[in-house]
C-alpha cells in the first residue's frame, strides 16, 4: 500500500502525458477527414474532367437535344452550343480497314489453302511478316497475327458465326489501311481476292499486293430552312459547334434542342449540398465548445467501461478539440470572403441564384435558389458560365469557383497545403512529415522517458522496503 501511494503521482503524470498525447492523435483523424473530404469535394466538383464537374462549360448547358431514333444518333450539346432542328440520314458508318477471308476453324490452313509449288506461304499486314506454317489453324494464326502486329494498330478475330477470319485496323475512316501481301499461295490469294470486292497486283516474284482502306460516315444533314449540308467523318463520334455527335447506325433521325436545365440545376444543387455539409463541419469544430467533464480515458477506466460506453465518452472527448483552430478557421474564413467578401459579388452572385446563407451560424456556406438558377441559365448560359468558372491567369477575372477550386487546392490538394503540413495525408510522403506527427513522436518519447523513471523510482522502493523488511 505504501509503495502504490507513494506512485500516484508519478502515474498521474504518465497518464497526464498518454491523454495529451490522445488529444493531438485525435485532432490529427479530424484534419484528416477533412483534408479527405475537402479532396473528394474537389475530384467531383472542381476537377474539370469529372462528369459531375462545376467547372467545366458542359456544367451550364440550358438545352437538352432529343433524337427521334436514338439507335441511329444521339448528340449532347455543350454551354454556348445553337439551338438546333437538324434532320440526319447517315448512309454510311465510319469503318476500320477491313479483310475477312472464309476459312473453316478445324483444318490447317494450308490443307484448305495449298501453298505454291516453293511450299512456303505467309501473309505480310502492314509491313509485318507472318509465316504460315503446317500445323496452323484460324486459332494459331490469330494469336501470331495479335501477337506480331500488336504495336502497328492491327487486332485479328474469328467468327464461328459467318466462317470468317477477320483482320482489321482499330482506327476508322478512310486514312485507315491494311497494306497487305499474300506470298507463296496463290489459292489464298484468290480467296481473299473474291470475299473482299479487291483485285491484287502480282510483282516479278509471285508476290500479291493489295491496299485496303476503312469507309468515312457519310451523312446528309438537313436543317429547319431545308438547307443540305454532307458531311464526312473519320468516326462515328465527332464534334461540331460545341455539340457532340454520336452515330450508331445507318438511316434517318431527327435531332431537336429543347430547353432544359434540370440537369445543370440538380448538379449545381448536389454541389451546394456537399460543400455546405463540408462548411458545416469545419465552422463546427472551430466554434464548437470543449467539454472539461470530458478528457480522454486511461487505460484502468477502459478496462471498467463497456465498447459502447468507450465509443459515447470518446465522442464526447472530441468535440471542441479544435475550437479556434488557426488554420480550419482561416479555410472558412477566405472561402467566405472569396464569395460574399464585396456588395458587387454578392449582387451579381445573387442573380445566379447564389447568396449568403441567411443563418450567420452557418458561416461560408450557400444559400441556392434554383428556380433563379435555371432562368439565368436560360437567360444567358455563357455569361453564368464566365461567371462562375470562367478560367483567366488573372486571379481577380477567374470565375467564382475556379477561385474556390485554388483555395481548397492551397489547404488540402497536395502534401504542401496548409492542412496537409500540419496533419498529413496517410499513403503519402507528408504521412510523418507533419506537425501532428512530430508532436506524437515527441510525446512518445516523453511518455517513455516518464515510464522508466516511474519503474526506476518503483524499483527502489521495493528495495528499500525489502530491506527494511529483512533488518
Amino acid at each position: 500500500g505504501i509503495i502504490e501511494a507513494s506512485m500516484i503521482r508519478d502515474k498521474e503524470k504518465v497518464n497526464k502525458a498518454k491523454q495529451d498525447q490522445q488529444i493531438v492523435k485525435w485532432k490529427q483523424e479530424i484534419y484528416r477527414d477533412i483534408i479527405k473530404e475537402s479532396k473528394n469535394l474537389y475530384d467531383k466538383y472542381l476537377n474539370g474532367d469529372s462528369p459531375n464537374s462545376i467547372t467545366n462549360k458542359k456544367a451550364y448547358s440550358a438545352t437538352r437535344i432529343t433524337s427521334s431514333d436514338e439507335s441511329i444518333i444521339v448528340a449532347k450539346g455543350s454551354a454556348g452550343a445553337e439551338k438546333i432542328n437538324y434532320q440526319f440520314a447517315v448512309s454510311q458508318m465510319a469503318e476500320p480497314a477491313k479483310v475477312t477471308i472464309k476459312l473453316n476453324s478445324s483444318d490447317p490452313i494450308v490443307q484448305q489453302f495449298p501453298p505454291n509449288a516453293s511450299g512456303a506461304s505467309s501473309l505480310n499486314i502492314g509491313g509485318v511478316n507472318i509465316p504460315i506454317s503446317e500445323q496452323d489453324t484460324t486459332s494459331t494464326i490469330v494469336s501470331k497475327i495479335n501477337s506480331l502486329c500488336a504495336d502497328n494498330d492491327i487486332r485479328a478475330s474469328y467468327s464461328e458465326m459467318t466462317g470468317e477470319l477477320i483482320i482489321s485496323r482499330k482506327q476508322t475512316g478512310s486514312s485507315s489501311d491494311i497494306d497487305l501481301k499474300v506470298i507463296g499461295n496463290d489459292s489464298l490469294a484468290g480467296q481473299i481476292a473474291s470475299d473482299n470486292g479487291i483485285t491484287f497486283t502480282t510483282d516479278a516474284s509471285g508476290t500479291k499486293s493489295a491496299v485496303v482502306y476503312g469507309k468515312n460516315l457519310e451523312a446528309d444533314v438537313t436543317d429547319d430552312q431545308g438547307r443540305v449540308t454532307h458531311i464526312s467523318k473519320e468516326q462515328n463520334s465527332f464534334k461540331i459547334d460545341n455539340i457532340d455527335y454520336n452515330v450508331n447506325s445507318k438511316g434517318s433521325a431527327k435531332l431537336v434542342s429543347v430547353t432544359d436545365t434540370e440537369e445543370a440545376t440538380k448538379n449545381m444543387k448536389a454541389f451546394v449540398d456537399d460543400y455546405n455539409a463540408l462548411m458545416d463541419k469545419v465552422y463546427g469544430l472551430v466554434t464548437t465548445k470543449k467539454s472539461k467533464d470530458y478528457p480522454p480515458l486511461t487505460d484502468e477506466q477502459k478496462d471498467d467501461m463497456t465498447t459502447e460506453e468507450i465509443e459515447k465518452w470518446e465522442k464526447k472527448a472530441k468535440e471542441g478539440i479544435l475550437r479556434n483552430d488557426d488554420e480550419l478557421r482561416a479555410f472558412v474564413e477566405d472561402i467566405q470572403s472569396m464569395f460574399f467578401g464585396d456588395a458587387d459579388t454578392i449582387i451579381a452572385l445573387r442573380k445566379l441564384g447564389i447568396s449568403e446563407h441567411e443563418n450567420y451560424n452557418k458561416k461560408g456556406q450557400i444559400s441556392f435558389n434554383a428556380d433563379t438558377f435555371s432562368k439565368a441559365l436560360i437567360d444567358d448560359s455563357d455569361k453564368v458560365y464566365k461567371a462562375l468558372a470562367g478560367y483567366s491567369s488573372n486571379y481577380d477575372d477567374k470565375g467564382m469557383f475556379e477561385k474556390l477550386k485554388k483555395i481548397v487546392f492551397e489547404y488540402s490538394g497536395s502534401s504542401a497545403s496548409k492542412l496537409t503540413k500540419k496533419a498529413g495525408m496517410e499513403n503519402s510522403s507528408s504521412a510523418s512529415q507533419n506537425v501532428y506527427s512530430k508532436q506524437i513522436a515527441e510525446q512518445e518519447r516523453n511518455i517513455s522517458r516518464l515510464v522508466e523513471k516511474m519503474n526506476d523510482k518503483e524499483k527502489r522502493l521495493y528495495a528499500k522496503y525489502s530491506a527494511l523488511e529483512s533488518l
